[in-house]
């Protein structure tokens, strides 16, 4: 179906950086046409006069199935959430659970503007394939493997890694994710490079997360945690690595020259306490590929990528002490064109030619005036004022209503299997 957005203000996010007024028109699932006003014709049309046009969001690393943990094991430190509560969990989660998990998780990215996601999972990587395709989302569904934790064995992991290359489907693609460096051996994380490598998957990771991870990875092999991954061939432009929080200069520079993917997860690392802030601003100045993601709902609680962009950029100022560190419009440029390139996906802008991933925003309240608008969408834009969202050349939500999941249903399924996990 054609689409044609008609009078918005269109926040392209190409080479220039141009904000346009006029009309989007979508045919298939690309951009056909862009900026023009009256002289084309679709099958669909929406009223956009008072609406912004932005490229969908892009959340680097989310771990969906978790959705159903969100609120369970609050207020503890990382080591203790996860030993204690979320491993435990997580073990109960059949695929048939991340398939329902997923869906709910979807729910909330769309309401916040996401339009692709790249996951780490334990269980259910073709489930959550499945969930996202149905719901019209893009995914990269990165299987997890880890050796290091009782009732885990190298050879079961890499039986698991061999089976994680599925054929992609029509918006989803499959990596490889060796949870981190403090729960995989050495030979899981070579093993792991040699299978990405010719497989031509991608590789996703956590790394330097926390002070208690650099030291204890630090006492084992003598490196820290990025310069250890990195003497192992981790380090590289297919890889993506999420938090790096707490890194040194020798290390951002080795992931800037290696135009490595660098993934700030804010709100998560906040309410961790994790205690170091990424320093996005040195990793891009240095050439890495910075993005930006939630995590999961059961770290941030929320799955909303416009909280976590407004955080990202709120961190680097206060990091610094400097307010004019990092501009609103380099980090909108993390949330779309630098996770499009991370997942090599032509998407992350709206131009002619592009992948037709289109979000538009309701003017309202908090997105008046508009002297800046780069600005507004980083710092005032809320999921109340998503409208429609676009993927593919397919519209998922309109006018606030998701088209492709009974919203209504997938709640109460959801809520009912959280409940029945808990007393497995």
């Amino acid at each position: 179906m054609d689409i044609l957005i008609r009078d918005a203000t269109i926040i392209t996010q190409d080479r220039q950086r141009r904000i346009l007024k006029g009309d989007i028109l979508v045919r298939n699932n690309r951009i056909a046409g862009l900026g023009k006003k009256g002289g084309d014709k679709a099958e669909f049309t929406i009223d956009a006069r008072n609406k912004l046009a932005i490229p969908g969001l892009i959340n680097m690393h989310a771990h969906m199935a978790m959705s159903l943990f969100r609120g369970y094991g609050e207020g503890l430190p990382l080591e203790r959430w996860l030993e204690e509560k979320v491993w435990p969990m997580e073990a109960k989660e059949t695929p048939a659970d991340a398939f329902i998990a997923t869906q709910l998780a979807l729910l909330e990215a769309i309401r916040s503007g996401t339009t692709a996601f790249n996951d780490m999972c334990i269980m259910g990587a073709k489930e959550i394939a499945k969930a996202s395709d149905k719901a019209g989302v893009r995914s990269h569904v990165c299987q997890g493997i880890l050796d290091l934790l009782p009732g885990r064995a190298l050879d079961t992991e890499l039986k698991t890694m061999e089976r994680c290359a599925y054929p992609p489907g029509k918006l989803s693609s499959f990596g490889v994710a060796p949870h981190s460096a403090y729960t995989c051996s050495e030979e899981l994380l070579i093993k792991a490079k040699e299978f990405a490598t010719r497989r031509k998957l991608r590789i996703h990771t956590h790394a330097a997360e926390t002070r208690k991870e650099v030291f204890d990875v630090q006492k084992k092999t003598g490196k820290r945690v990025m310069e250890y991954l990195d003497g192992l061939g981790l380090v590289g432009e297919s890889s993506i690595f999420a938090h790096c929080g707490w890194v040194t200069k020798k290390e951002i520079s080795t992931a800037g020259k290696k135009r490595l993917n660098v993934v700030h997860c804010p709100v998560s690392n906040l309410k961790l306490a994790t205690g170091g802030i990424c320093p996005i601003t040195e990793f891009d100045r240095e050439g890495a590929n910075v993005c930006i993601g939630t995590d999961s709902a059961a770290s941030n609680n929320s799955l909303n990528m416009l909280e976590s962009v407004k955080m990202a950029a709120l961190l680097q100022k206060h990091r610094y002490w400097k307010a004019d560190i990092l501009g609103a419009q380099r980090v909108l440029d993390f949330a779309t064109l630098n996770g499009a390139r991370a997942l090599g996906v032509d998407c992350g802008r709206i131009e002619e030619g592009a992948l037709a991933d289109i979000v538009l925003l309701e003017k309202g309240p908090n997105m008046v005036p508009s002297h800046d608008i780069v600005s507004n969408v980083v710092y005032a834009a809320n999921p109340s004022n998503v409208s429609d969202v676009i993927i593919d050349g397919r519209l998922v939500m309109e006018n606030k209503e998701i088209k492709t999941m009974d919203e209504a249903a997938v709640i109460q399924e959801a809520e009912e299997l959280a409940k029945e996990m808990e007393k497995r």
